[in-house]
């Protein structure tokens, strides 16, 4: 693993929620919404990750990446954001999209904190 061992423990920062919430007048329906909606399209979002970068489509894999690390900031997924946020980086910083496939064991380090931050979300907070 890579320095962001330290995201098993706590991979979503529930604060962000709370002051969504409270940005919307407390109504916690539309939260819980947003989260369902986040947890449903996660895996679809890494799955495009993939196909982007197995079909060396730098623009798609651009618009993948950007939507996986603007949608996980809203949620709180502080994990998925940084891990997402180095592979924009990283994809920036190639020559030309002929070396996507590089970019593979990041998408696969970001996979092995999908089940653990949608785990995170749905549990209720105590």
């Amino acid at each position: 693993m890579s320095e962001y061992d330290e995201c098993t423990d706590s991979l979503v920062d529930h604060t962000v929620l709370t002051e969504l919430q409270a940005e919307l007048g407390g109504d916690h329906s539309i939260v819980s919404s947003f989260v369902r909606n986040y947890v449903a399209m996660l895996p679809w979002r890494v799955a495009r990750l993939h196909h982007a970068l197995d079909n060396l489509d730098l623009e798609d894999a651009m618009d993948a990446v950007l939507s996986l690390k603007t949608s996980s900031e809203m949620v709180g997924a502080i994990c998925l954001r940084r891990l997402a946020l180095e592979l924009e980086i990283s994809m920036k910083l190639l020559p030309n999209g002929d070396h996507l496939g590089q970019l593979n064991p990041l998408v696969d380090e970001i996979d092995a904190f999908v089940f653990g931050t949608i785990c995170q979300l749905e549990t209720p907070l105590s």
